[in-house]
């Protein structure tokens, strides 16, 4: 357990996700590792053809590992990155398990409440399914870097 998993997205909150996971990072000592989950997408015609899926999934992948570069180069962060494809909340719990993860770093959309109960929420599934200690960024918080 020697590492932080950071899960990103295009969101403006992502740059303070991060700020905050680098402040852990180096409070405790914790390599971290930039996550981006996406999840799959389905295009009729394109994933129905002959490698198409394949074509598709490894389009999505390489659109997450940029996501992920572009938000390195723009916080300043050196860390391992992963991009994923599948479920998110459930994507993101597995990492957890694989990195043998400290800690788990994610943002909110600001969904409580009723549409959080209809719509499905990735930081509540991540906080009640991970190994490890979950952090969720708020809405509205401040950088701490």
């Amino acid at each position: 357990m020697s590492r932080i998993l950071c899960c990103v997205d295009d969101s403006p909150e992502t740059r303070v996700v991060v700020s905050v996971a680098m402040s852990l990072a180096g409070t405790f000592q914790l390599d971290l590792v930039l996550v981006h989950v996406a999840p799959h997408s389905h295009a009729p015609g394109i994933s129905a053809a002959i490698g198409g899926r394949e074509r598709l999934r490894e389009e999505e992948r390489q659109a997450g590992e940029a996501l992920i570069d572009r938000i390195a180069e723009e916080t300043g962060v050196h860390a391992r990155k992963r991009a994923e494809l599948g479920s998110p909340a459930e994507r993101i719990v597995e990492l957890c398990r694989e990195e043998e993860a400290a800690f788990v770093v994610l943002g909110s959309r600001g969904r409580g409440g009723l549409k959080a109960s209809v719509l499905g929420s990735t930081s509540l599934h991540v906080a009640g399914h991970a190994p490890c200690p979950c952090v969720i960024v708020p809405h509205g918080v401040e950088p701490m870097v």
